[in-house]
């Protein structure tokens, strides 16, 4: 019987894969054959992340390098040394709630650099080097359609990719290739405590339980949505949203 994930000799290359959705992406990848390569800001977990890669893989390496993502220079370096390659997913960054009131235009162009021109840049110098067939998966977010307070750079970031995937699927259906993105409401993973501080499990409990699910999601769950965009060739200008019935609430 033909698995319904099968990446059997292709090559995925994870933007952010030390940690969180990157990284469950990364093993899920890996469980169905896949070659990875990741790559994001800090050495010691992105290596502690590629040797737990490799040993998944039995033995098979995952590269790695470590970068900013706002460095187009690096990324497309990184992007060349992992070439040819099939798959690009792009988790991106975290942008950190702020008031609209106390937002200045540092803060502001970060935010765009880090989760908007990043993964804008990354797919473009990626097209050179992505075999036929192949794919590039965003990540954006709920906020785009569901606003929240005090994220209101997340808002226009996400509604920008969003909107953005709809025309990428038509440039790069130019070489055969395609593009979609990955909508999560709140996620469970590494990046929350920096959000949420202290008291975070007690936050998170709460939030949770007003989504229909009745729960916040897990990196994991947001990987199949990852896995299921790479292998399904049927799927392009798409955004899969996986937010525990968030925009249905009240």
């Amino acid at each position: 019987m033909r698995k319904m994930f099968d990446l059997d000799g292709k090559k995925v290359v994870v933007i952010g894969g030390s940690g969180g959705m990157g990284l469950a992406t990364a093993e899920a990848a890996v469980d169905a054959g896949a070659e990875v390569a990741i790559a994001a800001r800090t050495e010691a977990t992105l290596k502690t992340a590629a040797d737990a890669l490799t040993k998944r893989g039995k033995g098979r390496p995952a590269a790695w390098r470590a970068l900013k993502v706002e460095d187009r220079a690096a990324v497309a370096a990184f992007l060349k040394a992992s070439a040819p390659f099939d798959h690009l997913v792009l988790p991106g960054s975290t942008v950190r709630p702020v008031l609209y009131d106390d937002l200045d235009e540092r803060e502001a162009a970060d935010a765009f650099d880090s989760k908007f021109w990043g993964p804008f840049w990354a797919a473009y110098d990626a097209r050179r080097h992505l075999r036929k067939g192949g794919s590039v998966v965003f990540f954006t977010g709920v906020a785009a359609v569901r606003p929240v307070k005090g994220y209101v750079m997340g808002a226009c970031i996400n509604g920008a990719l969003n909107a953005g995937v709809r025309s990428l699927a038509l440039e790069f259906a130019k070489i055969g290739c395609r593009a979609n993105a990955i909508a999560p409401s709140l996620v469970l993973t590494p990046l929350l405590d920096s959000v949420h501080g202290h008291d975070k499990d007690e936050r998170i409990a709460r939030l949770g339980a007003r989504l229909p699910v009745g729960r916040i999601g897990t990196a994991e769950e947001c990987a199949m949505g990852a896995m299921y965009l790479m292998c399904n060739g049927y799927v392009t200008g798409e955004v899969i949203h996986i937010d525990g019935g968030h925009r249905a609430m009240e």
